[in-house]
């Protein structure tokens, strides 16, 4: 009997504390950073449209959400797909887009202005890739055309990774304009194919600094 009156007060206290400090934010980010690839370092983009942070208690927060990471890009020279009999060449340029669909866990210090949020996770990231033509018109320039039949296409043997971030938030009324900082990397390397043939590989992994604004619902 005693046993099963200190499961319900921890129940009923457990529920209190949840009461007081849970909380829902909805927001996004977007920002650059390098990208580290077997082909050297480039700088790339992201954009995270949507994210959502669940204040399971004043200390620990849970993270998801959904964002697209672009680069690096890969060029080859092939003959020309549209007519390979003519004997001319063409170089094709394929731009990688990750999906990344984070599950993350946080620690917070929330001090009623600042925000601050440390934590980790994984991640699952399909790949897409696109598939541009570059031609020289008559002035000798190089333009990029968009190319009807994606030549491009990728593998990704396990598409997860792991995920490492930092956040620094101002209270903006019920919502944080905050500054997040963000490491990526995949557990498996992506390869590159042109038309089915292996072309390359590389072990993809960025560093990224973000701003973005995220909106507090239900707050007690």
């Amino acid at each position: 009997m005693k046993n099963r009156m200190l499961v319900i007060i921890l129940f009923l206290t457990a529920g209190s504390v949840f009461a007081q400090t849970s909380q829902f934010y909805i927001g996004g980010r977007a920002g650059m950073g390098p990208i580290f690839g077997s082909d050297g370092v480039i700088l790339g983009g992201n954009l995270n449209p949507i994210q959502i942070d669940w204040q399971v208690s004043k200390f620990f927060a849970l993270g998801t959400g959904m964002g697209f990471y672009f680069g690096p890009e890969t060029k080859y020279t092939a003959l020309k797909q549209t007519d390979p009999n003519a004997g001319m060449f063409e170089t094709y340029s394929g731009m990688e887009t990750h999906m990344v669909f984070p599950l993350l866990g946080k620690a917070t210090l929330n001090s009623g202005i600042l925000l601050f949020e440390f934590g980790g996770g994984v991640y699952a990231a399909p790949v897409l890739m696109n598939t541009m033509v570059e031609r020289t018109n008559d002035n000798g320039y190089t333009v990029a055309e968009g190319y009807g039949k994606n030549l491009f296409s990728t593998e990704l043997k396990t598409p997860l990774g792991v995920i490492a971030s930092g956040i620094f938030g101002v209270k903006a009324g019920q919502g944080v304009i905050f500054l997040d900082i963000s490491y990526l990397r995949d557990f498996s390397e992506v390869i590159v194919k042109f038309n089915n043939e292996k072309i390359g590989n590389h072990l993809w992994s960025t560093f990224t600094v973000n701003i973005g604004y995220k909106h507090g619902f239900l707050s007690k």
